[in-house]
């Protein structure tokens, strides 16, 4: 009865171990699965931000060559148009203010500016640079005033450095014929060639 019993015993320890065993192995290859599994999805995960973290990166890299290059292409131009202006203005402004400066040049101006003029207006103001006052002897003043029949006001202005500016007597608008006005005009027509001659583009 007694080895009976420690054989019942021993059988149902046996069968115990085993299910322990078998349920145990379930476990662990379940375990061991979804550790797989949760690896591979961090695997993927990392690969995927790994691949958007390198895409980023090589846009930001573009982008920071653009911008770099326009900036640089910004710079570049502005040097260039800097250089153009400076050489038109060391080139015009001292011929401009040696012919403005020149009396007799400055009275065949007006007086040809208001030949021209006269067809279109019956009257109206000359302002001429208070600087050159002096040297405009009244006689030329008079012919100025003659050629409108006494309808043309002749004035002077202090903050106009050299030449004039012709206007109707309703003053609607103004020709203006001072040495900012020669200057600019002429570097309208200037400035292409001289970029071309500086730089070649």
């Amino acid at each position: 009865m007694s080895d009976q019993l420690q054989d019942l015993l021993k059988r149902v320890y046996d069968e115990g171990i085993s299910k322990a065993n078998a349920e145990a192995e379930v476990i662990i290859a379940n375990a061991t699965k979804k550790a797989e599994e949760i690896v591979n999805l961090a695997n993927i995960e990392a690969e995927t931000k790994l691949k958007q973290a390198e895409k980023d990166a090589a846009d930001i890299k573009k982008n920071t060559s653009s911008d770099l290059q326009m900036a640089a292409s910004h710079s570049l131009s502005a040097v260039k148009q800097k250089v153009t202006e400076l050489i038109l203005s060391q080139a015009l402004n001292a011929n401009l203010n040696s012919a403005f400066s020149d009396v007799e040049f400055l009275k065949r101006l007006i007086m040809e500016a208001l030949e021209a003029w006269k067809s279109d207006s019956a009257g109206g103001t000359i302002v001429i640079s208070e600087a050159m006052k002096p040297q405009l002897d009244d006689f030329f003043l008079q012919s100025v005033k003659n050629l409108f029949d006494g309808k043309l006001v002749v004035d002077f202005s202090p903050t106009m450095k050299q030449g004039f500016q012709i206007s109707p007597e309703d003053a609607t608008y103004k020709l203006s014929f001072t040495d900012e006005d020669f200057a600019n005009l002429f570097k309208t027509y200037l400035r292409p060639r001289t970029k071309e001659l500086l730089f070649g583009n």
